[in-house]
């Protein structure tokens, strides 16, 4: 009975964290599709090449973000406490290598200095797929809100002793979280007033579901320009 108990209450627990994930998406939704509407009307009403093309240009913007916000629930919704996935040994540092060299085009166009500063070879048991969507959101994350001219540092440390495992460490010269926002940039659709560029809230608590998943832990430090760094 007492087994029992405790599978119905998951289901509840279950159940409730469905339904808040389905009212905050639909919450999180309507702006981006409403601004969409707004969008095609002003193209409707353009009157010229120029106002055309750059009505144009704001809408393919727009869905941008909304593919990039559906993108980001699609892979929450995947991380929440299911079945247990397939874990695997995984080199951590050869992941580190190919997110990098995955996102350089983005970092690139930004003007980034992106690149992996040390990769010790680490192993850890993990979900290889899981792994690669946290990696590629820290590094996303750093490269979207370091300023042109910036650096992104990945680096990989096996460490050793009572410890054992790995530190993944994405560093950069970005703006800065002050102390006091720094768990709360943590929650589900959580944004800064006035950060730029505009997200979807979703990447770091991405980051924060998927190292729950695994046992691990995620910090926000000063970097080494005295701004935050994961």
């Amino acid at each position: 009975m007492s087994a029992l108990n405790d599978l119905l209450g998951r289901l509840r627990a279950a159940l409730e964290r469905e339904r808040a994930f389905m009212a905050d998406a639909a919450h999180e939704l309507r702006t981006p599709l409403t601004a969409l509407h707004l969008q095609m009307g002003m193209l409707a009403r353009a009157s010229g090449d120029l106002e055309r093309a750059a009505a144009m240009e704001t809408l393919s913007a727009g869905v941008q973000r909304a593919i990039r916000l559906v993108e980001q629930m699609l892979a929450l919704a995947r991380q929440e406490p299911r079945a247990e996935a397939q874990r695997v040994a995984v080199r951590l540092d050869d992941v580190a290598r190919e997110i990098v060299a995955e996102l350089v085009p983005l970092a690139d166009a930004g003007r980034i200095d992106l690149g992996v500063s040390a990769a010790q070879p680490a192993s850890v048991y993990a979900d290889q797929d899981a792994l690669r969507t946290l990696l590629r959101n820290l590094v996303d994350n750093a490269v979207r809100y370091t300023p042109a001219g910036g650096r992104v540092d990945v680096s990989v440390e096996e460490l050793a002793g009572a410890t054992r495992g790995a530190r993944l460490t994405v560093s950069d010269d970005g703006p800065g979280i002050p102390a006091a926002e720094r768990a709360r940039v943590f929650d589900r659709f959580y944004r800064r007033a006035g950060t730029s560029p505009p997200g979807s809230g979703l990447g770091l608590s991405i980051v924060s579901t998927i190292a729950q998943g695994h046992g691990a832990s995620i910090t926000l430090a000063d970097g080494s320009s005295g701004r935050d760094s994961p």
